[in-house]
């Protein structure tokens, strides 16, 4: 499923206090206020020595006529060429320590100071973000936009079809000049407003309950059986979930089956080796992505619908005899949802960028979001596998509607 949410990317004045606590606390005394080398050339490592210090700033220029603009920077060390910066409209953001102390600290346009003061930094704080209580498409002061904003984010049982999901944000081949010819996306975790850390408490993930729950699924020091889960490096590095689908005795080996429909028979040797790997492939997922493990062992393909939905008549987006002439070809499989909305959501969110596509229709260059060109060759390779629309099996569910009440 395509979920489409609101979010409010800013900070609030006491995240952001806490956030700089936190910093100050750290036991790695470099995070605070780390010397930073910048030689002449821009470069990292040589020459001078320069601090940026931890702290709130505040951009005093006059162009800002409602409220000074706040930065909180964090500056994370030696260890890293990076600094953390927030804003109360933006949240956080991740920016090198060359950028930030050539463009906020020492640029030639706009140079922050550090506030020491910080009830004064907390009221101006706090000033801006509600001043930031609108559409990120609207601006409260010059430069300065809303914090509420859209994005739309992959979910349901996506792990399943993940290879065909990157390789569709491929955009080698298609004649664009991009800097980047594979768009990943981020892992993100959704929650709704007012949401507080204990309501997690019981599916906190640690340690000991990513080991009680491989113990769980099948413990690979056990021989192996039929159901036992394995994975399989394929095609240059993707990896594809599956299952032990029979086992044979002469000479012993075993049949399995994965999620892309491939059948590969494998040694003892073998099969042990690709549970090892469904293993360390799901403690990923659980552990540094944060899915859920429920979602994070599924090797199945599902449709993303309640039990509810199942039942109902579909409804394809399109009306019928357009899909022949649309350019827009995930309409052609997209249908109307009434399921449930998730109390939490975990997914795939790709960067707010447009690709500048040629249309057809339109006889000139549209620019579309980067989650609708990754539908669109989704929907592309469908096509090309010859998978029905939601039109064609509308029809055909409402064939066997009227077979079954005709006896």
């Amino acid at each position: 499923l395509l979920y489409k949410v609101k979010l409010d990317r800013g900070m609030d004045a006491e995240t952001a206090m806490q956030l700089y606590k936190d910093a100050e606390a750290s036991s790695d005394n470099e995070t605070n206020s780390s010397a930073t080398n910048i030689g002449a050339g821009g470069f990292f490592g040589v020459s001078q020595v320069r601090v940026i210090k931890s702290g709130f700033y505040i951009d005093r220029r006059d162009v800002f006529k409602e409220v000074p603009r706040m930065f909180l920077i964090i500056n994370q060390g030696r260890a890293s060429n990076n600094c953390v910066v927030v804003r109360p409209n933006e949240g956080k953001k991740i920016w090198t320590k060359e950028f930030v102390w050539k463009t906020w600290l020492h640029g030639n346009a706009c140079r922050l100071t550090l506030c020491t003061d910080m009830n004064q930094a907390m009221v101006t704080w706090k000033k801006e973000f509600d001043l930031a209580d609108r559409p990120s498409s609207e601006r409260y002061q010059r430069y300065c936009y809303g914090r509420h904003t859209e994005s739309c984010i992959f979910g349901g049982d996506i792990i399943p079809i993940l290879n065909k999901i990157l390789a569709s944000s491929n955009l080698n081949g298609i004649g664009l000049a991009n800097d980047m010819s594979l768009v990943m996306p981020d892992v993100v975790r959704v929650e709704p407003p007012g949401k507080t850390p204990e309501d997690d408490s019981a599916n906190e993930v640690t340690e000991s309950t990513v080991d009680a729950q491989a113990e769980d699924e099948d413990d690979s020091s056990e021989p192996p059986a039929v159901g036992h889960k394995v994975a399989l490096k394929m095609l240059g590095g993707s990896v594809f979930r599956g299952a032990i689908t029979e086992c044979k005795d002469d000479p012993e080996s075993f049949i399995t089956t994965f999620t892309n429909g491939s059948v590969v028979e494998m040694s003892t040797n073998e099969v042990n080796k690709a549970r090892q790997l469904f293993d360390t492939e799901w403690t990923k997922l659980v552990v540094d992505a944060d899915v859920p493990k429920a979602v994070a062992s599924s090797i199945e393909v599902h449709n993303s619908v309640n039990a509810e939905a199942q039942g109902a008549t579909r409804r394809p987006i399109l009306p019928a005899g357009e899909e022949k002439t649309t350019e827009e070809y995930e309409k052609i499989f997209e249908e109307e949802y009434d399921g449930d909305v998730p109390d939490v959501l975990v997914g795939l969110e790709f960067p707010k960028k447009e690709l500048r596509l040629y249309s057809q229709s339109a006889h000139d260059h549209v620019f579309i979001p980067f989650w609708q060109f990754v539908l669109r060759k989704l929907a592309e390779r469908l096509l090309e596998e010859g998978a029905h629309s939601s039109r064609e099996l509308l029809n055909l569910e409402n064939a066997e509607r009227v077979k079954l009440q005709q006896g």
